[in-house]
Parts: C-alpha cells; structure tokens; sequence
C-alpha cells in the first residue's frame, strides 16, 4: 500500500531553507512542489522569485565560464578569440550573429578581467543585465584600472539598479582617471549621428547619439511643450505627446517654450582645486572639464547647483500650503535627483513632487523634509497598500503590503546634509 505524500510547509518561513541557500544549493523541486500546489502567500511567492534570480545569475554566471572554454578552443592571432566563434553560438542558440558576439566579450572580459563581477554573479548577487552594464563602463579600461573600479561599485550592488551601478561606475571611472575620461568622451562627440530604423505597421525609429547636455537640454523642452498640451480633454498619451512636439518642432512648428537643466558640481570643481564629477541632472556623472565649459558659458541656460556646504539656503518653504514654491521643487529635486520609490530612475525634473506624509494629516506639510520627487506610479502605489516615510531629508523608508522594508536614497552618491 502506498504511503500518502505529505504536502510541504507553504507558510513558515522557518520550514523554507531555500530562502538563505547560496543559489547552488537551492532546491528547485521543493521550488516546483511551491508552485504545483499554488498555496503559497505573497511573501513566500515574493521569497521564490527572489531565490530563482539569483539562481539564474548563478546559471549564466556557469554559462559565461562554458563560453569562455568554448573561446578558447577558437584561437585567433591578435584577438582574444576566432570572429567566427560567434558564428557557432548563434546556430546552436539560435541567436542573431551580435547578441552572439556580445555575450562571448562579455564572457571573456569577466572570465580574464572582472573577476569580482563574476565573483558577484556566481553568488547571486548580481544578474546578467548588471554584470553587462557594469562591464559596459570599464570595458576600455585596463584589467587592473577596472577591478579598482570594481572595488569601488560592487559592493552593495545587488540593491541598486543597473542605472545606479552604471552612474556609480562612471563616476568612479572619472575620478581614477579624469584625463582619460575626458578623452573618451571628446571620441565619442566625434561620433555623434542620428540614426533611422524601420518599425512595423507604417512606423520608423528616429534616434540620435548626442553630447548628454544636448540630449536632456532637447527631451527637457520636448517634455515641457508635451506637459503644456496635457489637458483633461487631452486624448493623447505623454509618449505621443512628446512624439508630436518633436515632429513639430523639427518640421518648422514655432516654440518659445524655455526649460531648465540642472548641472551639480562642487564649488571646489569650479574653482579648480580637484577634478569630482559633476552630476548632470536625468544623465548622471559627467568630467569636470566639461562642467566647466557648460557653467562656464555665458549663453547657456544651466541651473547650477554648489554640492559643497553653502550657507544661507533656505531649506523650509510654505508648511501651510500645499502647493510647493518653485525654490522648495527646484531644492528638493536638486537634492535628490531621481523618484524617490524603489528601484525607480525617473528624473525628479519629470516627476510629481510627492508629500512624504500627506497633506491632509494633522503632521502633514509641505517642507523640504517631507516632500521628495515621485513618478505617478509611486505616488500613487501610496493608495495600494504601500507606506513611506522620510526619516532625514533625501531618504525614504517605503514599505510593501508583505512588510518588507526599502531603504532608498535616490542621490546615494551625493546624499543630503542633515540639515
């Protein structure tokens, strides 16, 4: 007579070892038992997915190895491997020729030259669309110059977003090596184009590889003149507003349409006295000879922010009005820079200014150290179960409707002062 099988623990994270296990050791049986009953709770659910990307990051960290081998049984004069190396993954994968290609570089520059991010992948820590982004920014720079980097940026990396730990690394690119910095981003100026791809159903891609200035300068007024048209009898969507602004725009139509853009810099960079990163705002790091040039320019229309210590500014606007002044929203979205919500890299510029604790409560005001820069989706994900407080201005506590908790400082690499 057959035993009955006894149905595992779905609730007691006590009785679930696969939520701490090193993403080798992961069970996935016990994973598909999870998921074949269907009785698992939101926590639990949330703790499986968690669990299964890092066994994924540890599946395609074990892939990148099996690449690298197969490479090497590809030699090449003058090159890592053989060209046509990619040519047998594409087939065998059914891959296009370049998704092939990138993946053997990618595999061959953390295999030989970013052993930490390897290190990172391998562990669970960091996924593959991380591990391309980070490689992305050091990959011209010599083995030795990127693993300082890695120093720099990996730790902590499995909480950031591929945006920050590219921001991250390219600051700390800059910083190790400004000169070359700068070199390499005067050769790609020299690259600049616009590019046209067709698309489906009668439609066209229409893109342009520009200095970061010009870009954020251009979808700055671009997004301006779409906001200006947003009415409620409005039908069109933002996107296809911004669409239609720029196809007015380059087709003749008029605009006096002004816009703002915010370059942070120490006041020590302008003066000379070191070469930090200036912060450009919806970019992020770029050289100081460059910030230079643009606060430097009599003609331009930048809004520059002093990151160094700067007495006399006013912090604390309108705490019996609910509308912000435009000093307290140009402040608070100098200060932090992007969303506040988790894992969000909106530009506060195109955000909501958000009240941390509404306005309606008896503790509500609008003040620097309660309100933040919030997309729609985190502002409003407010009424879905989700909390947020903000203990010291710049950081935000949000917490989930399972009770889980987010620590987010949207500038992580120049927080507030506690004022």
């Amino acid at each position: 007579m057959s035993r009955k099988r006894r149905r595992p623990e779905f609730t007691d994270p006590n009785k679930q070892p696969w939520r701490t296990m090193p993403p080798s050791w992961v069970p996935l049986q016990m994973l598909e038992e999870l998921d074949r009953y269907g009785r698992a709770d939101a926590d639990t659910a949330l703790a499986a997915v968690e669990a299964l990307d890092k066994v994924i990051s540890y599946t395609q960290a074990m892939q990148m190895r099996f690449m690298d081998r197969f490479t090497n049984a590809r030699p090449a004069v003058g090159a890592p491997f053989s060209k046509y190396a990619a040519g047998e993954i594409a087939a065998s994968l059914t891959w296009s020729l370049s998704a092939a290609q990138k993946r053997l570089n990618l595999a061959y520059q953390l295999v030989h030259e970013l052993p930490g991010t390897m290190a990172g992948m391998s562990h669970g820590h960091l996924d593959l669309r991380k591990a391309f982004t980070f490689a992305d920014q050091v990959g011209h720079l010599s083995p030795e110059i990127a693993q300082k980097v890695e120093e720099k940026v990996l730790p902590g990396a499995d909480s950031k977003t591929p945006r920050s730990i590219r921001d991250r690394a390219r600051r700390e690119v800059i910083k190790i090596d400004p000169a070359a910095a700068e070199a390499r981003r005067k050769k790609l100026v020299s690259e600049r184009r616009v590019e046209k791809q067709p698309c489906e159903g009668g439609m066209a891609l229409l893109g342009a590889f520009l200095p970061a200035e010009s870009a954020e300068a251009i979808y700055r007024i671009i997004d301006t003149i779409a906001r200006s048209l947003k009415t409620k009898d409005e039908t069109r969507t933002m996107d296809a507003l911004r669409a239609d602004a720029l196809t007015d725009l380059c087709l003749g139509v008029p605009s006096n349409v002004r816009t703002k853009i915010e370059l942070r810099v120490d006041a020590t960079t302008l003066m000379g006295l070191d070469d930090n990163p200036a912060i450009l705002s919806g970019y992020g790091p770029m050289t100081a000879q460059r910030a230079h040039e643009l606060a430097g320019d009599e003609n331009s229309e930048w809004y520059r922010i002093l990151t160094d210590s700067v007495s006399g500014v006013v912090i604390d606007h309108g705490r019996t009005r609910y509308r912000p002044t435009q000093a307290l929203r140009d402040l608070v979205n100098a200060r932090d820079q992007r969303c506040c919500g988790p894992a969000c890299n909106r530009p506060a510029a195109t955000c909501e200014f958000d009240h941390t604790t509404p306005f309606r409560d008896p503790e509500g005001k609008t003040a620097y150290d309660s309100t933040g820069p919030a997309c729609k989706f985190h502002n409003d994900i407010k009424e879905h179960g989700w909390t947020v407080t903000q203990p010291t201005p710049g950081r935000f506590l949000w917490t989930s409707p399972t009770g889980r908790t987010y620590d987010v400082t949207p500038n992580d690499e120049n927080p507030p002062p506690p004022f």
